[in-house]
């Protein structure tokens, strides 16, 4: 990103996550009083509000009401994964939101190439701790320490059987390319050339080749979960 701004910030996690995957961005920063950190419709604290087929526009809308409610935009916009799906059309959509945008490891706004086999362990893996730690070793590249991986594993748990199955078979098929052209806002994409879950290819041709203008920045050695493998590098593209 540019640097610090004066805008507040808001952190949106991924897939299965929930607020709680800042936590290590969050614990060096000299002021994390304010930073929003909001759960996604049908994750986290908004588990209960997940609901069969909801769409990337239904997160997006219930993100906006989120930031609204909380009266200190427009944000700067961090979001991790699907969660930078989500970012991109809140920002399309309520412009007035969002100054910039740093989208991590972001799900591409097509379709998310994902193997048939793939998408069918991931929609199996809802509910089941063993399968959902073994989701989150296959996507890693840095070892997680035991209270990291414990508390992935509970957000997966407590996540919405509903929402989860309508990223895996609806959001993550989605194709909101065709909301995205009155973009303004500065986008930097940060990614990990070892990212086994959305791989550089993907993020170059699905993501940057999408977004006129937006800013690379590549780094080595991390897998797909950058907020809790390399926390020091997401504080640096914060700004902090």
């Amino acid at each position: 990103m540019s640097g610090p701004t004066d805008a507040p910030l808001a952190l949106v996690h991924g897939f299965g996550t929930s607020g709680r995957l800042w936590r290590r961005v969050l614990g060096q920063r000299a002021s994390p009083a304010g930073v929003l950190t909001p759960d996604l419709l049908g994750f986290g604290d908004a588990a209960d509000l997940g609901r069969a087929g909801q769409t990337t526009g239904d997160m997006s809308e219930h993100l906006a009401e989120v930031l609204r409610a909380s009266g200190d935009g427009p944000y700067t916009l961090a979001a991790h994964s699907m969660g930078g799906k989500v970012a991109l059309l809140l920002a399309a959509r309520h412009p007035s939101l969002v100054t910039e945008l740093l989208l991590i490891a972001p799900s591409p706004p097509g379709p998310e190439p994902m193997a048939d086999e793939d998408r069918a362990q991931l929609r199996a893996a809802w509910g089941d701790a063993a399968a959902l730690e073994h989701q989150y070793r296959l996507i890693t590249r840095q070892p997680l320490p035991e209270q990291d991986l414990r508390q992935l594993v509970s957000d997966g748990l407590r996540a919405s059987h509903a929402a989860w199955e309508a990223w895996t078979d609806v959001g993550s098929r989605e194709d909101i390319s065709g909301e995205l052209g009155a973009l303004t806002v500065p986008i930097t994409v940060l990614f990990s050339e070892d990212d086994p879950a959305i791989g550089p290819q993907t993020i170059r041709t699905g993501v940057l080749a999408k977004l006129a203008g937006a800013r690379e920045e590549a780094i080595k050695g991390s897998g797909h979960l950058l907020p809790l493998e390399v926390p020091e590098r997401v504080r640096v593209a914060l700004g902090g």
